[in-house]
């Protein structure tokens, strides 16, 4: 039996096992391990759940729909300045993947999020939990999702739980990884996505006229770092008009 509890009281719950916040989305499915749904009188249990996190000073806005404890926002992890070319490069890489993420899981069509490096910190968020999945759903050969797919830098899941979108952060390598992940995939509807400095474009379609990259050659697409933290900051801007 479930201990009965308020909305808040299991929203508090998610986010105290989710490193002390929670998108959404994460919200909307965890809640119910600690509230029991037979007793929802409401027909909308998502915008209950939604006013209560907007609502209740117990939770604080700190991202593109995520909510954190109030309390507990001094306990987030801290996000360390770069020092090092090469911390350099995995900082802006984690930025990437954090507004991916955030942008995935505040989009309707996207039902789940993943991400390879869970490690990571965006703005005081660890990438793991702000990804709604900590593993890629069965939806293909094991060895694929095993050597291939649970590497993918961000995906977006639709509600069939099939990827829709892979996304690679490339700062500096040659692209040739990320089209192998991609053409592993070339059977199914996903769109490959590559995110990297915009003066990188012209590698970029160097490498994929490449005779071995054919079969995927018109479904990959480039997306500059621009690109991506004007959508993110669009996104953020929509929240308040």
């Amino acid at each position: 039996m479930k201990e009965k509890m308020t909305y808040s009281e299991a929203i508090e719950q998610v986010m105290l096992h989710n490193g002390y916040f929670a998108p959404l989305k994460l919200l909307y499915k965890e809640v119910w391990k600690y509230k029991d749904f037979a007793e929802v009188k409401g027909k909308t249990p998502i915008n209950t759940i939604q006013e209560r996190v907007q609502r209740d000073e117990r939770f604080t806005k700190i991202g593109l729909g995520i909510y954190a404890l109030t309390d507990k926002i001094n306990l987030l992890a801290q996000q360390a300045v770069p020092t090092t070319e090469k911390e350099k490069v995995q900082t802006k890489h984690g930025e990437m993947q954090g507004m991916l993420l955030e942008i995935g899981n505040s989009r309707k069509e996207v039902q789940e999020t993943y991400t390879n490096d869970k490690k990571f910190v965006f703005q005081n968020k660890t990438l793991g939990s702000l990804a709604t999945l900590q593993s890629v759903p069965p939806f293909t050969y094991d060895k694929i999702i095993k050597e291939s797919v649970n590497y993918a830098d961000v995906i977006w899941f639709n509600e069939r739980y099939f990827p829709s979108k892979i996304f690679e952060v490339e700062n500096s390598t040659d692209f040739r990884d990320a089209f192998v992940k991609f053409m592993e995939l070339q059977d199914f509807l996903i769109e490959f996505i590559c995110v990297s400095p915009l003066e990188r474009k012209n590698k970029f379609d160097r490498e994929i006229e490449k005779n071995a990259f054919r079969p995927i050659k018109e479904r990959v697409k480039f997306y500059s770092y621009e690109q991506i933290e004007n959508d993110y900051n669009a996104s953020l801007i929509k929240l308040y008009i």
